[in-house]
């Protein structure tokens, strides 16, 4: 992938992927090298936080207010999503957290193992607004994939 080149072929997103769970190995690693300075009770909410604001309220309308084969659902679940998993936003709340406390929160670790794991474990990284919520196939990319793949690139 480069910025003419939008996409990710299988191989890559598998090598995303494991850098990912690398960086998520060295974090949970740190997390509990120091695993008494923890305090255990925000780091479970701020590590449900982006699942809270983005995840529920999305998959709340994908399956039970919405029907049919596309299940669409308003951008704003996209976007809050977007937001919720969001290394930039997660870097923000971990500054803003920091200034409030004015020293270090080993709990604030939480926030991006979420995310790496959300990215490495499950595959996980934005949803745009042209696929589904819930991860499915789009049959463009499916054709396309399968036309690069056959050239013999990886």
């Amino acid at each position: 992938m480069d910025h003419h080149n939008l996409f990710l072929s299988r191989t890559a997103y598998k090598l995303l992927r494991l850098d990912h769970l690398v960086i998520l190995l060295v974090l949970v690693a740190l997390l509990f090298y120091h695993w008494r300075e923890v305090d255990w009770l925000r780091f479970t909410v701020f590590f449900l936080w982006p699942d809270l604001m983005g995840t529920l309220p999305g998959m709340y309308w994908y399956y039970v207010r919405r029907s049919g084969d596309h299940r669409r659902i308003p951008a704003v679940f996209h976007t809050l999503y977007n937001i919720g998993h969001s290394f930039t936003v997660t870097a923000a709340v971990i500054g803003a957290w920091y200034l409030v406390l004015g020293r270090w929160e080993w709990a604030m670790l939480s926030l991006p193992i979420h995310l790496l794991g959300d990215r490495s474990l499950f595959g996980n990284i934005y949803k745009p607004l042209g696929l589904s919520f819930e991860p499915a196939p789009h049959p463009g990319f499916i054709r396309f994939l399968n036309e690069y793949e056959q050239g013999g690139k990886w």
